[in-house]
C-alpha cells in the first residue's frame, strides 16, 4: 500500500482548500432542495466582459503551446498595465505568467528558500503552502481597524529578530491587500514603513494584489512603491474582472533579485508548462485599458462598495461588531462581545458560529480558523456575492446618477435576506 507524503498527511492545515469546500457544501444542500445563502466562496458574479468573450471565441482554433512564462505581447501588456497604474519601471520589471495567481504563490514560496512571516489573519491557502513545502510560518501581529489592516514596524522587526535568534530563517513577508479575509486594505504609512522594515533586513515582499483593482474610491496603491527592488506582485484576472474559471495570475518579479525569474520559470516548466493559449490572447485586451473594460471595472467596484456597505450596517445594526470594507467583496464580523453575554446558544468556538448559521438559518461561512485566528476567537469570514451580477449591473447602470446601498436590497435580495438570518440568530441568543 502507497504511502501519503507526511508533509501533507500529516499537517492538518493541508485539506481541502476551506473555500472550496463550502462551495462543494452549498452545492450539495441546494441539489437536496434546501434554502441556502452563499457567503462561504468569494467568487465575483459579474458575467464575463463581451470584448474578452469576443476574443476567446475568436482564438479558439489556437492549441499550440506557447512560452512558459507567457505570450511577449501578454507580459508586455502586463507590464504596461502595471505602469499605468502604479508608476512601476516597465524596464525593471519581468512578467510571469501562470494559471492562477495561487501557482504563482506557491512556486515563490517554494523558490525563494527560508521560512515565512505571515500576518493574521491571512488567506486560507498561504500557511498550508508553505506546510508541504516544509518551511515553517512565522505570525506576524496585525491589527484592524477601519482605518485598515495594520502591521506595527517595530513588531515585524522584532519578530525577524527573534525568529533569527531562535534558529529559524525568515526571508519572505506574504501581504495581501484589500485583505482576503477583512476587506481592508493597509494605510499607506505603513505601507513604507514595513518596506523600510523588509529593505533593511533583506527580506522578499510577496504582495498578493488580486484584489487591489478591487480598492474602493480608486485608493489602489501597492507596496511595490516603496521598495520596487524586494517586492514580488502576484495578480491576476479573476477579481475585478470576474475570470476566476479562466486561471490566468501574473507576477510582477524585479529584476534586482537575481535569478528569480529564471528559477520561477523553471518551476512552471516542470509544472504547468503553460496557460490555454487563447485564454492568454484574450487576456491582451483584459491589460490594454479599453475603455469598454475601464467601465466594467469601475462600474462593479462601485457595486461590490454598496453590497459590502449594505452588509457591514446590516450587522452592525444586530448588535454585531463589524468594519466597513475598504475593497473586495468580503467582511470580517466579530462576534465576540455579542456571544459574551448570550443567554442561550451561546457558541464557544468560530466552527460552532458557523455551524449554527447553517443549521438555524441556511447560511454558509467560513470561520476565522481557517485564516489563522484561534478556535475562540468569533470571528467570520462572509462573502458578499450571493446576487446575479448580470441583473445587479444593470440595475447600476439604470440607476447610476442616484445609485446608493439602499439599492441593495433591489438586486440582491439573497444577500439582503442572509443579513436578517444574523439578526435572528443573535435574537435566540437573548
Amino acid at each position: 500500500m502507497q504511502r501519503i507524503s507526511p508533509k501533507v498527511s500529516l499537517t492538518p492545515a493541508v485539506t481541502l482548500s476551506p473555500t472550496l469546500a463550502a462551495d462543494a457544501l452549498v452545492n450539495q444542500l441546494r441539489d437536496e432542495g434546501r434554502e441556502i445563502y452563499h457567503m462561504g466562496f468569494g467568487q465575483a458574479p459579474f458575467p464575463a466582459p463581451s470584448r474578452l468573450i469576443t476574443a476567446v471565441r475568436e482564438h479558439a482554433h489556437e492549441k499550440a503551446y506557447l512560452p512558459v512564462a507567457g505570450l511577449p505581447e501578454l507580459r508586455t501588456a502586463v507590464a504596461k498595465h502595471q505602469h499605468r497604474l502604479l508608476g512601476t519601471d516597465v524596464d525593471g520589471v519581468d512578467v510571469l505568467v501562470a494559471p492562477g495567481s495561487k501557482l504563482i504563490i506557491y512556486a515563490l514560496q517554494m523558490t525563494v528558500a527560508g521560512d515565512l512571516l505571515l500576518p493574521t489573519p491571512s488567506w486560507v491557502s498561504y500557511a498550508p503552502q508553505a506546510a508541504m513545502l516544509g518551511q515553517n510560518v512565522i505570525p506576524v501581529s496585525a491589527s484592524l481597524s477601519q482605518n485598515g489592516f495594520s502591521l506595527s514596524a517595530n513588531e515585524l522587526e522584532q519578530t525577524i529578530l527573534r525568529s533569527r535568534k531562535a534558529g529559524q530563517n525568515p526571508t519572505k513577508l506574504l501581504i495581501n491587500y484589500p485583505s482576503n479575509p477583512t476587506g481592508l486594505t493597509i494605510p499607506v504609512d505603513c505601507m513604507q514603513e514595513i518596506a523600510q522594515v523588509c529593505i533593511k533586513h533583506n527580506i522578499c515582499i510577496i504582495a498578493d494584489e488580486i484584489y487591489g483593482r478591487l480598492t474602493f474610491n480608486g485608493g489602489y496603491r501597492s507596496i511595490s512603491e516603496f521598495a520596487p527592488d524586494h517586492t514580488v506582485v502576484t495578480t491576476g484576472l479573476s477579481k475585478h474582472l470576474s475570470l476566476g474559471g479562466w486561471r490566468l495570475g501574473v507576477g510582477i518579479i524585479p529584476k534586482a533579485i537575481e535569478g528569480l525569474f529564471d528559477a520561477l520559470s523553471g518551476v512552471a516548466s516542470e509544472t504547468w508548462s503553460c496557460v490555454a493559449a487563447p485564454i492568454q490572447i484574450a487576456a491582451i485586451d483584459a491589460y490594454a485599458g479599453h475603455d469598454d473594460i475601464e467601465t466594467f471595472i469601475t462600474d462593479s467596484t462601485a457595486i461590490h462598495t454598496a453590497v459590502t456597505q449594505f452588509v457591514a450596517g446590516e450587522l452592525r445594526r444586530s448588535g454585531i461588531a463589524c468594519f466597513d470594507a475598504q475593497g473586495g467583496f468580503y467582511v470580517w464580523p466579530d462576534f465576540n462581545a455579542l456571544a459574551a453575554n448570550a443567554k442561550n446558544n451561546q457558541p464557544v468556538t468560530s466552527e460552532d458560529l458557523a455551524k449554527q448559521l447553517i443549521t438555524q438559518e441556511g447560511i454558509v461561512v467560513l470561520p476565522g480558523t481557517a485564516f489563522g485566528e484561534a478556535p475562540n476567537q468569533l470571528l467570520l469570514r462572509l462573502s458578499t456575492c450571493d446576487y446575479d451580477g448580470a441583473e445587479a449591473l444593470d440595475y447600476y447602470r439604470a440607476h447610476k446618477n442616484e445609485f446608493d446601498i439602499s439599492h441593495v436590497s433591489q438586486f440582491a435580495p439573497r444577500v439582503s435576506n442572509a443579513t436578517q438570518g444574523f439578526k435572528a440568530l443573535v435574537e435566540n441568543w437573548q
